[in-house]
């Protein structure tokens, strides 16, 4: 899947997702977002994380979530930059 939300490109990393959870992934400005869409639940539900490394580790802090895609792609064009 790509999604477009104007200013950003999110393309599904196919190493990380399934027919149950999808992972689409980005950069944009040096940092790295990931939106996750869980269709295990009715509505689809979909979470915006900004993806970081501290050490060896791989960190995720969830910036938005929401059952509706549309509020996501909102969320990203107001406060991404």
């Amino acid at each position: 899947m790509i999604l477009t939300t104007g200013k950003i490109v999110f393309v599904t990393d196919s190493d990380d997702s399934d027919c149950y959870i999808e992972n689409l992934r980005t950069e944009y400005n040096t940092n790295l977002y990931c939106i996750k869409i869980d269709r295990t639940l009715k509505p689809p539900y979909y979470q915006l994380f900004h993806e970081y490394k501290e050490g060896k580790r791989k960190l995720h802090r969830e910036l938005f979530s929401s059952s509706k895609l549309e509020k996501i792609v909102k969320y990203i064009s107001e406060n991404i930059q």
